[in-house]
């Protein structure tokens, strides 16, 4: 179903300008846009199919070209019909983020491969598209005989936090079992008697409190010294439906306070909930205003940066700095691939927001000329589904030739998970062909069904590799206890990640966790199950709160094909989204729901795959 522009326009001649104060027509008329609206809509969100799913952003921008708020209000009205969350988030959310990407609705080729594009990297509802960003230059070739400086045999700790999420508007006792997609706050409709009384440790359907960040940082030197910190970004809560740029600013200022308290040195990266709205990181070519946050975070992270690298942040968000002689941090702004900036869906051909990849091989070439080490740090893992397939394509060229010798780690976050991921060489994904390592931390929230938690990497200062990751968490399912016996959380070792795997496969004393030896512990997930069940476990931080991995299902093999994915484009858990009826195959009262009503955190992520969600961003919340 089609309405075209001037189909529209020519029905609403006789009625005021859009402009104009409304008539009874113009009334009457936008009553019946906004039915053919939600009709298209619908059968995108319920059909999965592509041409739906196209056919409803062509409705939509033919309809923006009369009156923007007809397509907000449009959308509106379906996120609360089919009760996809309170009206209140509905209404948040669809007036904050919608603008935007009307916006770039407006600016795509939809019937020329955008339309797909976009219906790909956020509903999964088309294939996906052929990657057209082309094939960098680099100002080198790669050298014929690579080697990898020697381990010096001197180990340090790294401290690795990432998707802090701390709320400083978590209240003690308030319900922790809302139907808001965040809980564990005091909102207008919270009912006088809680459903579940929120601990003052936290919850796992909620945000960390204030205290147990600060609890983290106490409890970081009774197990470890680091020599370093990276944080690999989102710092606000997940009420991104009432976000403002004030708020988040305060909430970011706090934090990075908390945090200085208790770290000295530290290397941060912007995350998606940096931005209010958030996720909405605009570049040069899309319009808006991108300097208020980068200026705010240039400001925040100057007492722990050097002045040339503040002023790199200043301009697009990254930079790169030199812990040590020999070795420098690369922070990138991966937020320029991530699939819910909506802002990039103006410009899908502008493959290099801000020119970023350009100056990533600048540096690269430098730490190569200079024989350094290098480290690259980020929030959203380019091996991730939510990083924009293009975008990948090109990080994981400059990955193949600027690894193993000058990149030696990269770290990411985002999905809250503890994960990691294998880039390879042209050629087989073989231990043989193994370059590179994404370490992809766990999150300091609980947020949701996890365990708080952060890891402690030993690091050679030789190589700068890997040579431990130590996994520390809190088992929040005894807040009640500490709450009752007045104890702090239970900080503990959950898992060495040599000792863990290296049970399957051995590993010398004297080499780091290579990327070979990841993908041999892949292989070993591939012929024991029980091998696997372990990784599924630490995935979930030990929550036990996941839907179950079996083998009688796809879920193991795509995991284990995530896990060799070091770019978008070869993952196998693609994006999926809708709305389903119940298990019986009969509908709901009001027909189609989410999969959760509480919000959109579970319905990223196709019912039949319940292993396959996402928890950070907007279709998770």
């Amino acid at each position: 179903m089609r309405i075209s522009a001037s189909t529209v326009i020519l029905s609403l001649m006789a009625a005021a300008s859009i402009t104009a104060a409304p008539t009874p027509v113009h009334i009457e008329k936008r009553g019946v846009i906004l039915d053919k609206l939600k009709d298209a809509f619908a059968k995108a969100l319920t059909s999965l199919e592509c041409g739906a799913c196209v056919s409803a952003l062509v409705v939509a921008k033919d309809v923006s070209y009369l009156n923007r708020n007809w397509v907000l209000d449009a959308a509106n009205s379906l996120c609360s019909t089919f009760k996809i969350m309170d009206q209140d988030v509905c209404k948040g959310l669809v007036y904050s983020h919608g603008p935007v990407l009307i916006e770039s609705v407006m600016r795509a080729k939809l019937l020329s491969g955008d339309g797909k594009m976009i219906c790909f990297q956020i509903l999964g509802a088309c294939p996906a598209p052929a990657i057209t960003s082309g094939t960098l230059t680099f100002p080198k070739p790669k050298p014929t005989n690579i080697t990898v400086k020697a381990a010096s045999g001197n180990r340090v700790d790294v401290l690795h936090l990432s998707d802090w999420h701390v709320d400083d508007q978590y209240v003690v006792g308030s319900n922790a079992a809302c139907n808001k997609p965040l809980c564990c706050r005091k909102y207008a409709d919270s009912p006088l008697v809680p459903g579940r009384a929120a601990s003052s440790w936290g919850d796992y359907n909620c945000d960390a409190p204030v205290k147990l960040g600060q609890d983290l940082l106490k409890f970081v030197p009774t197990i470890a010294n680091p020599s370093f910190s990276i944080m690999t970004g989102d710092i606000p809560p997940h009420n991104v439906w009432a976000e403002t740029r004030e708020i988040v600013m305060a909430e970011e200022k706090a934090a990075y306070s908390v945090m200085a308290a208790g770290i000295t040195n530290m290397y941060p990266a912007v995350g998606n909930h940096e931005a209010a709205p958030a996720n909405l990181l605009p570049t040069p070519n899309t319009g808006g205003d991108y300097k208020w946050l980068y200026s705010h975070l240039a400001d925040e992270w100057a007492r722990w940066l050097p002045a040339d690298a503040v002023n790199s942040v200043r301009n697009y968000g990254a930079y790169t700095a030199s812990p040590a002689p020999g070795f420098r941090i690369i922070s990138l702004n991966t937020n320029f691939c991530y699939t819910m900036n909506f802002y990039l869906y103006g410009a899908l051909k502008d493959y290099d927001p801000f020119g970023e990849l350009k100056w990533f091989i600048s540096q690269l070439q430098a730490a190569e000329d200079a024989g350094e080490r290098v480290w690259v740090i980020g929030h959203v893992s380019p091996s991730q589904t939510d990083c924009i397939q293009n975008w990948s394509a090109l990080y994981y060229q400059v990955v193949q030739r600027y690894s193993p010798h000058v990149i030696a780690e990269q770290f990411f976050g985002h999905s809250h998970y503890d994960e990691f991921a294998i880039s390879y060489g042209s050629g087989a994904k073989n231990a043989q062909n193994a370059i590179l390592t994404s370490w992809i931390a766990p999150s300091v929230t609980p947020y949701t069904d996890l365990n708080p938690g952060f890891r402690v990497y030993k690091v050679d200062i030789g190589n700068w590799n890997v040579y431990d990751s130590n996994t520390y968490v809190a088992d929040l399912s005894k807040a009640a206890t500490w709450d009752s016996t007045g104890a702090t959380p239970d900080w503990h070792l959950e898992y060495s990640a040599r000792e863990a795997y290296g049970a399957h496969v051995p590993i010398a004393a004297d080499q780091p966790l290579s990327p070979a030896w990841w993908h041999n512990v892949t292989n070993a997930f591939e012929s024991n199950d029980a091998a696997f069940q372990k990784y599924w476990t630490y995935r979930g931080k030990s929550a036990n709160r996941m839907a179950a991995c079996t083998t009688n299902t796809s879920c193991p093999k795509e995991m284990i094909c995530d896990m060799r994915a070091g770019k978008s484009t070869d993952t196998c858990s693609q994006p999926a989204f809708g709305l389903q009826k119940r298990e019986d195959g009969t509908e709901y009262e009001d027909g189609f729901v989410a999969q959760d009503v509480s919000g959109l955190r579970s319905v990223f992520g196709s019912a039949k795959k319940p292993w396959n969600r996402k928890l950070c961003g907007l279709p998770s919340i």
